[in-house]
């Protein structure tokens, strides 16, 4: 079964910061192509949620890298995965 994604205020947040540095320093065409990377992870996500490794620290956490950079951070539950964070994958990170 298919189950809808939502995203946390958190994920909201960072994927506007993401989009408009983006935006800025780039172009909007590079801002777009990471939008349509995203929208086609986010449907994997969708179709297999269980594909993407568990974190070493929260194993209720899965990640899925979306581009070199950035990486989703996501959780299943029982109707619903969510969009937990987006993370900049140069900064330091347990996992």
């Amino acid at each position: 079964m298919v189950k809808k994604v939502i995203f946390s205020p958190e994920a909201n947040e960072r994927l506007a910061e993401i989009v408009s540095y983006l935006v800025n320093e780039w172009s909007t065409a590079s801002a777009e192509k990471f939008l349509n990377i995203l929208d086609h992870k986010i449907e994997n996500i969708k179709l297999f949620p269980q594909s993407n490794p568990k974190l070493n620290i929260n194993p209720g956490v899965r990640c899925c890298k979306v581009v070199k950079q950035i990486s989703i951070y996501y959780r299943i539950h029982d109707d619903e995965i969510e969009i937990v964070t987006l993370f900049d994958n140069r900064q330091k990170k347990d996992q």
